[in-house]
């Protein structure tokens, strides 16, 4: 047998018979005492009196305690105080007081010791919930310094790292910045408050971050982006902005943490490629052209040169005295042959701009422009150009070839761009989106530009005719075979803003 059923069972003759008897036997003779005297004062003092000893019994000893003072209550009524006096008989005419006495005396026990059980568990309930509150109150203080010397160490930590880093709360307001990153804005973290913190960045940029930003508060999921953030000195510097976020226990984001990422070297080498990559295909370009034109002097040159021979021929032959008309004819057939087969050679030039079997795909043309435009951000930035799109959201999608349309709206944009060289700023490109008939689709790109002189316009889709000192003139050609090969076609005005406005459309080819 365990030793606390050991203790608790050598216990019980103390909790349940002594005790008990012995907190009874106390009040009922105090009350028989008090009773003596006081019932040659007033009349039936022993009611109260007795009726106070079983209600202490039942208090202080508990419901058994309270039932001996009934006991013995009741033996001390009958025997002193009931008619016939001395007695243990009760009187006929005293049987009903002496009924409603025990009865009530029951009651005062059983509602007695019921309030002093009520009390003595509120009692316990109260002790225990201010020592659970103390323990708790002792865990917060103890998690509360752990956090902070975690906030210690993370801060200590944040400034040795040479990165610039920050921090926000749930909603993205700024709390902290390191000293790497108050160092290159020049300002403190109470100064990056709000929308301070937007105006570091790149008013070009300012949109596209602050797009993407409460896109991650709302889902929040990573937030990354490359962008400009202004120095003290003024001067912009390419980052990569990265931000996750930490969550609690229960899934909520406590915190963002965020990084700035110094990518400007990286950039400038990026766009010092792009360039090169541009002047390699502009050169490519020039050389595919001065081989495609030095092969077609190569293989018509010895045609035209027996074309001369054979007319020089024909020409002796009609001057003779008399006309050698048989001569003539003969020399009239070759000339044909000659002519075929220079035909041949232009007509074998020719086939190396032609596509074997055209590729037709089910394409969305905003998104096609969507990622032309992230294609573009560089040359755009180099250029000093904005780019603006205004795509309609109710555009079908349409068969087509997707690599042949984006060389189009890539070429279009380019010239575009090379337009506003030479005008002052502002200069935007705009590349705008709408629907144009049943299942087709109208495409325009915008500049800025001086504008197209109308001497220029008719001319401007013929090939080798071209208005840059460097161009080859075959660039808008092209584009208009490939926009007519998709049922479409392509045409130029001025905008009413300024400007020129190249426009096409695509219709599907399904």
């Amino acid at each position: 047998m365990p030793a606390t059923d050991e203790i608790r069972l050598s216990n019980w003759p103390m909790d349940y018979a002594v005790r008990p008897c012995a907190i009874a036997s106390f009040f009922v003779f105090v009350a028989f005492l008090w009773t003596m005297p006081l019932q040659h004062v007033i009349a039936y003092p022993f009611v109260f009196l007795f009726f106070g000893a079983i209600m202490g019994s039942a208090w202080f000893g508990g419901m058994i305690a309270g039932f001996v003072a009934v006991a013995l209550s009741s033996l001390f009524v009958t025997y002193f105080f009931v008619p016939p006096l001395y007695s243990m008989h009760v009187a006929k005419e005293s049987q009903s007081f002496f009924a409603a006495f025990i009865l009530c005396s029951i009651a005062i026990t059983v509602v007695s010791s019921s309030r002093k059980r009520a009390e003595s568990a509120i009692r316990i309930a109260r002790d225990q919930l201010e020592a659970k509150v103390q323990e708790r109150t002792a865990e917060l203080q103890r998690s509360n310094l752990d956090i902070k010397e975690s906030e210690r160490q993370l801060r200590i930590l944040t400034e040795a790292i040479p990165q610039q880093i920050w921090r926000t709360d749930p909603q993205g307001r700024i709390e902290y910045c390191n000293h790497h990153l108050c160092d290159y804005l020049g300002q403190r973290t109470e100064e990056l408050k709000g929308e301070a913190f937007f105006n570091v960045i790149h008013p070009e940029d300012n949109a596209l971050f602050r797009q993407g930003w409460q896109a991650a508060l709302k889902t929040g999921d990573r937030f990354e982006i490359e962008a400009r953030v202004r120095a003290a000195s003024g001067g912009y510097r390419w980052f990569l902005v990265r931000s996750i976020s930490q969550r609690r226990e229960d899934g909520r984001i406590a915190r963002w943490y965020g990084i700035h990422i110094d990518i400007q070297q990286q950039h400038r080498a990026q766009q010092n490629l792009v360039q090169a990559q541009d002047d390699l295909a502009r050169m490519q370009r020039s050389l595919s052209m001065a081989e495609m034109a030095a092969s077609i002097a190569h293989e018509l040159n010895q045609p035209l040169t027996a074309l001369v021979t054979h007319a020089s021929a024909c020409r002796e032959w009609l001057q003779a005295k008399p006309a050698n008309l048989e001569k003539v004819s003969a020399t009239a057939e070759k000339i044909i042959q000659e002519s075929m087969r220079a035909g041949v050679v232009v007509s074998r030039v020719r086939a190396l701009f032609k596509k074997e079997e055209q590729v037709r795909e089910l394409t969305s043309m905003n998104r096609l422009i969507q990622e032309l435009a992230r294609l573009l951000r560089d040359e755009a930035i180099r250029k000093d150009v904005s780019i603006r799109l205004q795509l309609a959201a109710d555009l079908p999608q349409l068969e087509m070839d997707p690599v042949q349309i984006q060389q189009v709206i890539l070429n279009l944009a380019m010239n575009g761009m090379d337009a506003m060289m030479q005008v002052a700023k502002p200069r935007e490109l705009i590349i705008r989106t709408e629907k144009h008939g049943v299942g087709e689709i109208l495409v325009a790109v915008e500049d800025h530009g001086p504008g197209i002189a109308p001497e220029t316009a008719a001319r401007i889709f013929e090939p080798f005719f071209t208005t840059k000192p460097q161009g080859t003139g075959m660039g808008l050609a092209i584009c208009r075979g490939i926009i007519e090969a998709h049922d479409g076609k392509i045409w130029t005005e001025n905008s009413v803003r300024g400007g020129a406005a190249l426009q096409f459309t695509v219709r599907s080819q399904s």
